[in-house]
């Protein structure tokens, strides 16, 4: 087999243990290929591997059978999202993306079961509903949950899942990892991602050396953290507050100015309080 086509057959495998699918229009934009030529490298892929898709008219698409299930070596989900050129943004890069919308703090790390987030990489993409089950600290029994998904977040250790909770009533982050159980489609979602406020809020993050400091230290804290006039501004959306202050280590007060190093200013902890856990 060609190198180029190892390559294709890759992606086509990748994308298949996350999304259960794939068509001719994931290969064509992938590789900017003709619509025909990707049709061909399906059909190349089906001639050396029969037994790993089917087709489905209903879904236009080649579906995973359990043979593929059960004998393909799953990627990590770092790498189908690399695969499908979808850029993990940082809190700073607002732009959104047209297909599966992810936000990331910084770099992947855990694993999470494919079967488990097909349906939701659907709903997404197609702004559907999904009543699927989910685990909490507060319900150690999965309990079926109906949520509106629109975006993925990956906090530096965690993957989440941002939704409207029909139960709650309100947009939620629920772990990635905490889904369980058939997934039934419940159709179009109605509470979209231009209805989550805090989503569609913008707030700015300052950040500043710790004043426990002397001035020499300060000065190599606001070189680190490049710093400009002894302040540096991270632009990002309300939901994601919390996490970026975790992955700055700035989420507690810690009771050296070592351990701390940076701190939010005064005007920028009061701006943002709103949008933090509250206390009990």
């Amino acid at each position: 087999m060609s190198k180029e086509n190892n390559v294709r057959f890759n992606f086509i495998e990748s994308v298949v243990s996350w999304e259960g699918q794939i068509n001719a229009t994931h290969l064509a934009t992938k590789f900017q290929l003709s619509r025909q030529a990707a049709s061909t490298v399906l059909q190349q892929y089906r001639d050396k591997f029969p037994k790993n898709l089917l087709y489905n008219q209903s879904n236009k698409a080649f579906i995973a059978t359990v043979e593929f299930d059960n004998n393909t070596q799953l990627t990590d989900f770092s790498d189908y999202l690399t695969a499908v050129s979808i850029s993990h943004q940082s809190t700073a890069n607002l732009k959104q993306n047209v297909d599966v919308c992810v936000f990331e703090v910084e770099a992947p790390l855990r694993n999470i079961n494919p079967i488990q987030v097909r349906p939701i990489l659907r709903a997404i993409r197609e702004k559907l509903a999904i009543d699927i089950g989910y685990i909490s600290l507060s319900s150690p029994d999965y309990l079926d949950r109906i949520i509106q998904p629109h975006a993925l977040i990956f906090d530096g250790l965690r993957w989440h899942v941002r939704a409207y909770c029909n139960k709650n009533q309100q947009f939620r982050d629920f772990t990635l990892s905490r889904f369980n159980g058939e997934a039934e489609f419940e159709g179009k979602a109605t509470h979209l991602s231009a209805l989550d406020e805090n989503w569609q809020t913008i707030v700015d993050v300052v950040i500043e050396a710790d004043p426990r400091f002397n001035e020499q230290q300060k000065r190599i804290i606001e070189q680190d953290f490049q710093m400009e006039n002894g302040q540096k501004t991270i632009t990002t959306r309300a939901a994601l507050v919390n996490y970026l202050l975790r992955r700055l280590h700035i989420d507690s007060y810690k009771n050296t100015p070592e351990e701390q190093q940076i701190v939010l200013t005064y005007n920028s902890r009061k701006c943002i309080a709103p949008y933090l856990p509250q206390p009990g």
